[in-house]
């Protein structure tokens, strides 16, 4: 297919043009490094002519609460006004283009961070989380990417495009599991201090895989999919342990699959490798060289 990709300079817009590019689609690269703006509607019109389907990445995040982990969190960031502007009314004009032109597919770039549960904000209701745990975003970034979706979902109502919203938690390059390395050398409590996530994270590659399978998986309608690696990013202890220790006090919800895996993910990401028929491929204990083995 001939492909818009929006953010295709950042992280993971190079992983997923690369990944497309090796499958035999025709990317149409659209960045603000470039020049180009989602803001600018007569641009991003130009760019989806002749386009079968749009993978939606630019956006806007929050800065890191610590500047100390700047290096660990997103490239571009901005003003809460800044993020909802791009994060909102920039996939508003990706959507309105896509109705005026033989789109049949949006993926969008969401995030987990709609269930409002990461980044210390508040307590999941239960672990693993799944796509039912409830949606209550807090802070400009999650309620944009939320508010997207909603976009989506109104698109795929109005005009029968298909439309999925992939919600992946931290995503991983080589670049930082070596600083996460380093980190927990430093400070052995920085897997868990000040805050927990639950382990959850994705391999960049493997994200640009699920997008590749949400452009071409026989779909149709509007989804919302919770993505995530197959294990926990821990250094030591395994998800059932870790989750008495930190949330004593929050309904556990596993089955005897933790009986088999420990070190299983605490996301159920079950339901997009079925649908998508997508599996994550990079473990933590595969890609990571600590000195303290699981």
């Amino acid at each position: 297919m001939r492909v818009l990709v929006t953010g295709h300079r950042g992280l993971i817009g190079r992983a997923t043009t690369a990944e497309l590019t090796a499958r035999g689609h025709t990317v149409v690269g659209f960045d603000l490094v470039d020049g180009d703006d989602i803001h600018d509607t007569v641009a991003v019109d130009r760019a989806i002519q002749n386009c079968e389907a749009v993978v939606h990445l630019a956006a806007l995040d929050e800065p890191v609460a610590d500047p100390a982990d700047a290096h660990l969190g997103p490239a571009s960031v901005g003003t809460d006004a800044q993020v909802l502007e791009t994060n909102v009314v920039g996939t508003s004009n990706v959507l309105r283009a896509a109705e005026k032109h033989p789109v049949s597919r949006v993926v969008l770039m969401s995030s987990v961070d709609v269930l409002g549960c990461f980044d210390g904000t508040q307590p999941p209701n239960y672990l693993p989380l799944d796509d039912n745990h409830p949606v209550r975003p807090v802070g400009a970034y999650a309620t944009s990417k939320w508010l997207a979706e909603q976009l989506c979902e109104a698109t795929t109502v109005a005009t029968g495009i298909t439309t999925v919203c992939l919600r992946p938690p931290g995503i991983f390059s080589e670049t930082v599991y070596a600083a996460i390395k380093q980190a927990r050398r430093d400070n052995p409590d920085f897997e868990w201090s000040p805050l927990w996530q639950y382990g959850a994270f994705l391999d960049v590659r493997d994200l640009a895989t699920a997008v590749d399978r949400a452009l071409t998986a026989p779909l149709t309608g509007h989804h919302r999919l919770l993505l995530c690696a197959a294990d926990i990013s821990s250094a030591h202890d395994d998800g059932p342990t870790l989750v008495r220790r930190l949330l004593p006090e929050l309904e556990w919800l596993g089955g005897p699959e933790f009986d088999a895996d420990r070190f299983r993910s605490l996301i159920n990401s079950d339901p997009a490798q079925t649908l998508l028929q997508w599996a994550p491929q990079h473990r933590w204990r595969k890609v990571r060289d600590l000195d303290q083995r699981p």
